[in-house]
């Protein structure tokens, strides 16, 4: 008699890179619960050592570890490995630093604090996109020209002329990812750059506020703080944070209300 051979896929291998032991530990035991393996390290020089014992499929890496820091780690991890999945975590609340992350190759960022089912869910997005990648890489190496139905004598797409209405086209560095205006929960913006958040991710684009405000259809996205905007269907709920009006989005996330759009905010809500 023959035993049939396993069927189950492997589990993924990543590395867990963060200083602080009582954050790092509990997190990694819950993963490996979950069917993940886990290697740890406390820093650049740890997560070296395991690197050369064994390439992980992603790495889950602190921003702020005193010796090294995420942003560094992670300029050289992309500058060596262009298939590894990276996930940032971190308590920095400023865009900007989530914007540096995202260019230095991040494929997403965690805020802390967080349930470790959200890192969970982040870290399996992320390794389902690498491995579509992985077995479609014509298909993804570009836009598919049918997507784009509305193209214009010149060649540009809505989405690429500013038109957000229903799209967003995320250029990376493995092709385009098509991210519909429906599926998103809200949009934060800095300078030249905005953040495109959905419940499994977020995506970089580089764009104004100014743009935003001239291409998004004000019936789907709202403006409610100089730089933010949030989808109405998104919001779980108001609630207030000291002074200031605030909503809970169904992801979780948090997005102030500004005194400026308190109004409009209540008139779309219908509060």
């Amino acid at each position: 008699m023959t035993t049939a051979p396993d069927q189950t896929a492997p589990a993924p291998y990543i590395i867990m890179v963060d200083d602080e032991e009582d954050l790092r530990e509990p997190i990694a035991a819950y993963l490996r619960e979950q069917g993940v393996e886990v290697g740890e390290a406390g820093g650049g020089a740890e997560l070296d050592t395991l690197l050369l014992r064994r390439v992980p499929a992603l790495v889950v890496l602190d921003v702020t570890m005193p010796e090294e820091d995420g942003f560094s780690i992670a300029r050289r991890l992309r500058a060596r490995y262009e298939s590894l999945g990276i996930v940032m975590l971190t308590a920095r609340r400023d865009v900007i630093d989530r914007v540096v992350g995202l260019e230095l190759g991040a494929d997403d960022y965690v805020m802390k604090p967080f349930e470790p089912r959200e890192l969970l869910a982040r870290i399996r997005s992320v390794l389902r996109r690498l491995n579509a990648f992985a077995e479609a890489p014509t298909v993804l190496a570009r836009a598919d020209r049918a997507d784009f139905e509305d193209e214009d004598d010149e060649g540009e797409t809505p989405a690429l002329r500013g038109d957000y209405h229903e799209e967003f086209w995320i250029p990376t560095t493995r092709g385009q990812i098509r991210v519909p205006v429906d599926t998103i929960e809200w949009i934060e913006a800095a300078k030249d750059y905005a953040l495109l958040h959905t419940p499994e991710r977020s995506h970089m684009i580089r764009v104004t506020m100014s743009a935003l405000e001239d291409g998004l259809d004000p019936r789907h996205m709202i403006r409610v703080h100089r730089s933010a905007f949030v989808r109405p269907a998104s919001v779980q709920r108001v609630s207030a944070i000291g002074r200031h009006m605030a909503l809970e989005m169904k992801s979780g996330a948090v997005v102030r209300v500004g005194p400026r759009h308190w109004s409009e905010v209540r008139h779309r809500l219908k509060l």
